[in-house]
């Protein structure tokens, strides 16, 4: 399981995948099936089509919050628009953090997959205009209105509602995050396999973990160890994991899967796929450690599991 607090740099680095396998072709295609408004995958369209413009700001309220964003939101029913300043992106900035941090090199059109919003946006007759000056430094701004509404003119009155927030008065935890993740993988074994899947998630965490593959070259299984149990400590979910380290053996018991769990009670489909989220990054965290990888038991109702590390 990757935490929710560790999708954005799989999503950067799923996105470079795409666009060296099959070109920015099948990159679009893939924002296509990631923002169709079907209302099973990113529920902008659900939160639109019961409320509105004002499901805009129902909407990027939770998901702005949960990522501990720097913006400043604007609601104005009456004249019928619906905008968002983001000062700075949580997103963007993790990317440009790990660039620096690790030399993590973030996907170069990284911010242009926010611009496929608009299609839950446009299929119930609002229009969306996204400004992406700024994107450099994590900031960008849209706006949203009904062109039978909106005479053209943003201004803040009294029928306006704001929101400002700042990162430090949010925790950065949006546990949807797995959802994203879930289609994300659905995709790439769908249409791929299993040998793409699997060359997908050795890159990932052979670009993101690079100091958890440090350590573990350096500890051998008690870096594993630690890397797991931080895992769920970031999931809040530290009674789903219990880790054993004896001798040259690292046996772990996962009670639940907390993705899995979150999936399944927002009413999404777990991927056939998704228990390679575990196998694969395991895997290429013993190869580090030059261990042998074994996986005893896997739940595909819960995502609860057994596996163990052996040193060779």
């Amino acid at each position: 399981m990757l935490s929710c607090t560790e999708f954005i740099p799989c999503y950067s680095e799923l996105f470079t995948f795409l666009e060296a396998k099959r070109g920015r072709e099948e990159l679009n295609r893939f924002w296509d099936y990631l923002f169709a408004p079907t209302g099973s995958g990113i529920p902008l369209i659900n939160y639109v089509k019961e409320q509105g413009i004002r499901g805009c700001y129902s909407y990027w309220a939770g998901t702005l919050n949960e990522e501990a964003a720097d913006f400043t939101m604007y609601l104005n029913e009456k004249g019928g628009w619906f905008m968002n300043v983001m000062h700075h992106c949580p997103s963007k900035g993790r990317l440009l953090a790990l660039k620096d941090e690790i030399g993590l090199t973030p996907y170069h059109d990284y911010c242009l997959h926010c611009d496929s919003y608009r299609q839950a946006a446009e299929k119930v007759g609002l229009k969306y205009i996204y400004n992406f000056n700024g994107v450099d430094h994590a900031a960008c701004s849209m706006l949203i209105y009904d062109p039978k509404v909106f005479d053209g003119r943003v201004i803040v009155d009294e029928n306006t509602e704001i929101m400002d927030r700042r990162a430090s008065q949010n925790e950065y935890f949006h546990k949807d995050f797995h959802s994203i993740l879930n289609m994300g993988i659905h995709y790439v074994g769908e249409h791929y396999g299993k040998e793409a899947l699997t060359e997908f998630l050795t890159t990932f965490t052979h670009h993101v973990y690079t100091p958890v593959l440090t350590a573990i070259k350096e500890k051998g299984p008690a870096a594993i160890q630690e890397k797991i149990l931080d895992t769920y400590h970031r999931e809040k979910a530290e009674d789903a994991v219990e880790t054993s380290l004896t001798g040259d053996t690292l046996t772990v018991t996962v009670h639940y899967c907390p993705a899995v769990r979150h999936l399944l009670d927002t009413g999404r489909t777990v991927s056939p796929w998704y228990p390679y989220t575990t196998t694969v990054i395991m895997q290429t965290l013993a190869d580090a450690a030059s261990c042998a990888f074994t996986m005893d038991s896997y739940d595909e109702a819960t995502g609860a599991a057994s596996y163990h590390f052996t040193k060779k």
